[in-house]
C-alpha cells in the first residue's frame, strides 16, 4: 500500500501555521512606527540590519548557496546599510545567532523561510514608504525593493518543498521560530530606543 501524496505546498503551510504567533507579534511591534516619518523609518531599518547582517553572514558560511544557488542575489544587508547611511546611521550588528553548529538542510530552509517571507512583506511596505513627504525616506528604499520584479519567492518555495517533508517539518519550523525570535528581540531593543531618542 502506497502512502498518500503529500499535499501541495505542505512545507510552506506547515511553517506558516507554526510561526503565525511570532509573525503576528513582530508585525504588531513594528505597527507602532509610521514608516513615512524619517525617525520611525530609521528605527525599522536599524532593527532589520541588526539581525540581517550577522544572519546572512552565518548562512553564507554554513553553505546556504548549496541549497539556494542564487543566494548572493538574495542578500539584502548591503541594501539596508545603504539606506541607513542616508540617515547618517551606521548599521549595528546583534550577536545572538542560531546555536546550530552543523545545521541541516531543513533547518537552513526554515531560517531562510523567514528572510524570504519578509521580502514579500517589504513589497507592501514599499508602497507605503513611497508615499512619504520626506525625500530622504523616499530615496532610501533599497532594502524594501530589493529583488523586485524577480521570481525569488517561487524559486525559494521550490527549494523549500523539495527540502522539507513531513518528517523534517518540525525541525524546519523550530529554526524558523528561533529566527523570528531574533527579529522580535531586535525590534524590541532597537526600534523603541531610537524612536524615544528622536521624539
Amino acid at each position: 500500500m502506497t502512502s498518500p501524496a503529500r499535499p501541495l505546498g505542505f512545507a510552506r503551510q506547515y511553517l506558516k501555521a507554526a510561526t503565525a504567533d511570532r509573525h503576528d507579534r513582530l508585525d504588531r511591534g513594528f505597527a507602532v512606527l509610521d514608516l513615512k516619518k524619517p525617525n520611525d523609518y530609521r528605527c525599522f531599518l536599524a532593527a532589520q540590519a541588526a539581525v540581517l547582517g550577522p544572519l546572512e553572514g552565518w548562512l553564507t558560511n554554513q553553505g546556504i548557496a548549496n541549497i539556494l544557488p542564487d543566494w548572493a542575489e538574495r542578500r539584502r544587508f548591503d541594501a539596508v546599510v545603504a539606506d541607513l547611511a542616508s540617515f547618517g546611521t551606521p548599521a549595528e550588528h546583534d550577536r545572538d545567532l542560531p546555536s546550530l553548529d552543523r545545521p541541516t538542510r531543513p533547518q537552513m530552509l526554515g531560517i531562510t523561510y523567514v528572510l524570504e517571507g519578509s521580502r514579500l512583506g517589504a513589497q507592501y511596505l514599499a508602497r507605503h514608504v513611497a508615499a512619504s513627504d520626506d525625500p530622504t525616506v523616499r530615496g532610501s528604499m533599497r532594502f524594501l525593493t530589493h529583488g523586485s520584479g524577480r521570481r525569488l519567492w517561487p524559486a525559494f518555495l521550490d527549494a523549500l518543498e523539495s527540502g522539507v517533508d513531513a518528517a523534517t517539518a518540525e525541525t524546519a519550523a523550530d529554526a524558523a521560530r528561533r529566527t523570528f525570535d531574533l527579529f522580535i528581540a531586535a525590534q524590541e531593543r532597537h526600534a523603541p530606543t531610537l524612536a524615544e531618542a528622536g521624539a
